[in-house]
């Protein structure tokens, strides 16, 4: 059984964010994704976890999770990365796309998240995982590309400790992003939510 502490009364600023840049007009744009969000201070993006908090962009998210669970690595689904081994799952809330058939919408979409989560650093998650049997530990519920820092210092901690990690993600990035995310990553599942690119500037 493991257990994370509760995180219930206060929302923590955030860890600083990568991929941002200021605009003439005072604003910040987000570069993570093609949503390319314009913020003025105190405004969060359209995935609800990068923020502007006074002139820089954080990730709400870092080091808060929405839940934890051992699953069999098929379940991701991958059948030909460490066949018949258990994963341990994470996500955070948030997501950088709004599909009216999701099947985590309560988590993705999730607007309770800042007043209940559990609180987990990367190095926690990854001693968790080891101390469970888990060979790797899957960035998945939600899409992972949005919590970019969090999960890439997981990722860290857990190659540190000789575990695999996986990505289960929309891969809506933009390209610098998309490098830095995926280096980071042995093993990734791209879901694919429609066939043309209509979809993708609509949804």
């Amino acid at each position: 059984m493991f257990t994370f502490k509760r995180e219930t009364e206060t929302v923590p600023d955030g860890a600083p964010a990568r991929y941002w840049h200021r605009l003439d007009d005072g604003r910040i744009q987000c570069d993570l994704c093609p949503r390319y969000c314009k913020l003025h201070d105190g405004q969060r993006g359209f995935c609800f976890v990068r923020a502007r908090r006074g002139d820089e962009m954080v990730l709400t998210t870092y080091g808060r999770s929405s839940g934890f669970c051992v699953d069999p690595i098929e379940k991701k689904p991958l059948n030909h990365f460490l066949p018949g081994t258990p994963v341990f799952s994470f996500g955070t809330a948030g997501c950088n796309l709004g599909c009216k058939f999701c099947q985590n919408w309560d988590i993705s979409k999730s607007r309770q998240f800042d007043t209940l989560a559990d609180a987990a650093s990367p190095d926690e998650i990854a001693r968790t995982a080891a101390e469970l049997g888990c060979r790797s530990v899957a960035f998945t519920y939600n899409d992972p590309v949005i919590f970019l820092e969090y999960a890439v210092d997981t990722a860290q901690a857990c190659h540190a400790r000789g575990l695999k990690t996986v990505a289960v993600t929309a891969g809506e990035i933009c390209p610098e992003p998309r490098e830095e995310f995926f280096a980071r990553m042995d093993a990734a599942n791209i879901d694919l939510k429609a066939f043309t690119e209509r979809f993708y500037r609509q949804i």
